[in-house]
């Protein structure tokens, strides 16, 4: 095997072990994707001789979201600590354009006979969870040396919510295996089995609703009908902009059934909404530009009830919509309005129906995780996120006849 074909091997491999690495070493997505992207890169110059451009699209989007977080520094309350953060995230984001750029330079048909690697890892990855999940985190105790008997199931959560991100990656790389259906069929099969008994023995009601929503979204959106995508970036920018009010609704309304009801109680839906809510009414007092970025992280005494949440302080909102009202204002709402739109246009207009779908999960499921958990600028979410938007791109690649008659 010469290495112009030995690479395609090497870089499904490198993929389908992403899953175990997000289950147990998470902080290092935040560089893993720079390795992919700088290791594509060499094979694509070095070894096939190819010039590839760069992402043209990715750098106008990631440098207008380096420029705000930059010039956030200006009205930030904490001024050197925001300019740090602003110098991680450009940082972080310029050089995963070389993984997308890479990635958009690659010919799906050189990987074909290996899309089924990326199954066999998530499946191992899965497989993986559910026995720590069932065992006391025995595998996650070994790697991280941890003998402390309050390590809660929780750590898993990251990894498990890669995983459902993967899952819907997989898809596409199935059916386009050279195997009979029944074939396709059983690895998928299996892949499912695995990942709803994963997530029934998960804390992560985020993962489970995010996977539930996902299954629903690809059998029932209507991806050939061009106005849905419209109509869904509608609905996110009115919900981004409308934000304050929402969660003053959802304060109004669950933050009491939230101590009673015990679905609610077990996803921590009360600390949410109480974080939401005196975050969202500090960011009111300066509503057009906000506090710069990581701004929440700086506050050192948010005015509140106290009803879940025992501190004064907090890391991050658990909401991206909230954050970025906290940060950058309305200013920011309407940047980042216009980003998610161009990600969703860009969905729409992959050619693959099958491609089309699985990304359209994608950015739905993504979306909906942002809206209640992690900190927009944690540097293994923004890994994360770059690792998807360069699979989207490699996937977009796929053409198939079936998909340019099917519209």
């Amino acid at each position: 095997m010469t290495d112009k074909y030995r690479f395609p091997l090497i870089l499904m491999i490198s993929l389908a072990i992403t899953p175990v690495i997000s289950m147990y070493i998470p902080r290092f997505l935040a560089f893993w994707p720079l390795l992919i992207g700088l290791g594509t890169s060499c094979w694509l110059l070095l070894i096939k001789k190819e010039l590839f451009r760069i992402s043209r699209l990715y750098y106008m989007l990631a440098g207008g979201v380096s420029l705000l977080c930059m010039i956030s520094t200006f009205w930030s309350i904490a001024p050197m600590q925001s300019m740090e953060d602003a110098i991680k995230v450009t940082a972080l984001l310029m050089f995963g354009g070389l993984l997308v750029s890479s990635f958009n330079a690659l010919e799906f048909e050189d990987f074909k006979p290996y899309g089924w690697l990326l199954s066999i890892g998530l499946i191992i990855a899965a497989l993986f969870c559910i026995f720590d999940l069932s065992s006391d985190l025995t595998i996650y105790r070994i790697i991280h040396s941890s003998g402390d008997s309050e390590v809660s199931t929780a750590v898993m959560n990251r990894g498990i919510i890669c995983l459902v991100f993967a899952f819907f990656f997989t898809l596409p790389f199935i059916q386009n295996i050279e195997w009979s259906e029944k074939r396709k069929f059983s690895l998928i099969a299996i892949s499912a089995v695995v990942m709803v008994t994963m997530l029934s023995l998960s804390q992560s009601q985020s993962a489970q609703v995010a996977f539930a929503l996902g299954l629903l979204v690809f059998y029932l959106f209507p991806v050939r009908w061009k106005l849905s995508y419209a109509l869904v970036g509608v609905v996110l920018l009115i919900t981004m902009l409308t934000t304050p009010f929402i969660v003053t609704f959802l304060y109004d309304r669950l933050i009491d059934q939230s101590q009673t009801n015990a679905w609610l109680q077990d996803a921590f839906v009360g600390n949410r909404i109480e974080i939401w809510d005196f975050v969202m009414k500090y960011a009111m007092n300066n509503p057009l530009y906000g506090y710069g970025i990581e701004a929440t992280n700086y506050v050192r005494h948010f005015e509140f009830a106290h009803i879940y949440n025992e501190h004064d302080t907090i890391l991050h909102p658990h909401n991206f919509s909230v954050q970025l009202w906290m940060e950058f204002g309305l200013l920011g709402v309407i940047f980042a309005a216009g980003v998610l739109n161009t990600l969703l246009y860009m969905v729409s207009k992959t050619e693959d129906r099958l491609v089309r779908k699985s990304l359209t999960v994608l950015f739905i499921i993504t979306t909906l995780i942002a809206s209640m958990t992690y900190g927009m600028w944690q540097s293994w979410w923004i890994g994360e996120l770059i690792l998807m938007i360069g699979m989207g791109t490699f996937l977009s690649n796929v053409r198939s006849d079936a998909s340019i008659n099917d519209e």
